[in-house]
């Protein structure tokens, strides 16, 4: 279950920045196999980092009626195996269930007819057919993932490409849920083991198979490739300027205080209830110092907010019940060395309030859990980008890339202080037509340039927080 990356960008074989070569698009059903590639009008493939499993669709036109030739009827699989260069190691190749058609449109004549094929991993078809009704005491997470995809679900060890391990044993018991719910359900208690702050583990299919990783370990991940969005390169010698050029950028969300605040990003407190030992822990999650901690990973070095304060005195990380939550737990402060270290790195601070004992149950670390995983996963989609590229099939959820974003100040053509830097992947479409093109969504959770802070002697600036005009 060796982890798999990107590998470096491959341009030699390419004639223009958006070729692409299939070398395979076979449609298995009972009757026969049937070769699509020259009935096929567009082809998109999906990867989402917060979604178990891929998808797409096949957009067909044919005037053969394969529909009933080939008695089409959600039980057919589509083997496809596309490239940007068509040399091995960087295609995609992959195995889905058709599941659905779409809307059959007649075209040019009574004979031809154009529809689409959706299609998704079987796994996906398989989680919604059973069901998980099993105990796993004293295990790690990781571990009891693995069960599931090899036991349950009867996932080759092929298509498992990286599991990564966590951190403490637990007692689960799975009520009777679907398999991805399962181990959606675990996933929010896991804690990576290599020492990142939080619990941010999500599991997600990509090009090379099934995934179980913390976003902290995957903004460890090499820069793939440094991407730019300049007007068109009009030397036709120079493919490799075209190649790494973004075609279109769209920023979907830029900052959304409220939001932020609302969603526990900026600070959040956990109360947490031991009735068995009637105690009780305080846990404030602190973003400012979060994001200081050499122990979690960012992808640039700054903060996204300033250091405004507010009417009461308050910064946008100092306000602990912005986001309140309550809980019953068993935390252990003698025999929690995760949480005691996490605590004294970050702002987290537990109080702990008349806990001169250990707790009776297995600790579930809910004071890391609860306010770092609130926070965490909110925080990797504050700022949101899609940007259209070349088609690139090398690329695939969980890579990060550099975006220079030049400034569009017209006396500066230097790269936005702010919304370049680095990005984390966190979904691709390859889409293929009479062209290939890579659509990515890119997220990053800090920025590259600090922002400046409001001088907090300024009188105008004491006035506007205090709501008053002077």
């Amino acid at each position: 279950m060796a982890a798999t990356f990107p590998g470096t960008p491959v341009t030699s074989g390419l004639r223009y920045p958006q070729d692409y070569s299939i070398t395979n698009l076979t449609l298995l059903t009972p009757t026969n196999t049937w070769d699509v590639k020259n009935a096929m009008v567009e082809l998109s493939y999906h990867e989402d980092l917060f979604n178990n499993t891929a998808s797409g669709y096949l957009m067909l036109t044919e005037s053969t009626n394969y529909v009933e030739l080939m008695q089409l009827n959600g039980n057919e699989f589509l083997r496809m195996t596309f490239s940007t260069t068509g040399q091995p190691g960087t295609e995609i190749d992959k195995l889905f269930r058709v599941y659905k058609m779409g809307p059959r449109r007649q075209e040019n004549n009574m004979y031809t007819m154009s529809y689409a094929l959706y299609f998704c991993s079987e796994e996906m078809m398989l989680n919604e057919q059973y069901k998980v009704c099993k105990s796993y005491p004293n295990q790690e997470i990781y571990k009891n993932i693995v069960d599931i995809l090899q036991n349950e679900m009867l996932v080759d060890p092929s298509k498992i490409n990286y599991i990564e391990k966590t951190y403490g044993s637990y007692d689960f018991v799975i009520p009777t849920l679907k398999p991805f719910d399962a181990i959606n359900f675990m996933s929010v208690y896991a804690r990576t083991a290599s020492g990142g702050v939080g619990s941010d583990m999500i599991f997600y299919e990509d090009k090379y198979g099934f995934n179980f990783r913390s976003l902290q370990s995957l903004m460890t991940n090499p820069i793939y490739h440094k991407y730019t969005y300049n007007p068109k390169n009009t030397d036709p010698s120079n493919l490799n300027s075209d190649q790494f050029n973004i075609l279109t950028y769209e920023i979907l969300n830029s900052y959304d205080t409220l939001a932020g605040v609302n969603s526990g990003i900026f600070a959040n407190q956990l109360i947490s209830a031991d009735i068995l030992t009637r105690t009780r822990t305080v846990t404030n999650f602190d973003y400012g110092s979060y994001q200081k901690n050499p122990a979690s990973v960012q992808l640039n070095p700054f903060t996204i907010t300033n250091q405004y304060t507010n009417r009461k005195g308050d910064q946008l990380n100092q306000s602990k019940q912005a986001v309140l939550k309550l809980i019953f737990s068993n935390y252990d402060e003698t025999s929690s060395p995760y949480i005691k270290e996490a605590s004294s790195a970050t702002a987290g601070n537990s109080t702990v309030v008349d806990t001169n004992h250990g707790a009776i149950a297995h600790n579930i670390y809910a004071e890391t859990y609860v306010p770092y995983r609130t926070a965490q996963l909110a925080l990797a989609n504050y700022t949101r980008i899609k940007v259209s590229i070349p088609g690139d099939s090398n690329l695939t959820v969980g890579a990060t890339v550099n975006f220079a974003l030049t400034s569009t100040n017209p006396l500066s053509h230097t790269p936005d202080a702010f919304y370049s830097g680095n990005y984390l992947v966190t979904a691709v479409r390859h889409l293929i037509n009479d062209r290939y093109i890579t659509i990515l969504e890119l997220c990053k959770d800090s920025v590259p340039t600090p922002y400046s802070s409001p001088d907090s002697t300024s009188t105008i600036w004491q006035n506007s927080a205090k709501g008053i005009f002077k």
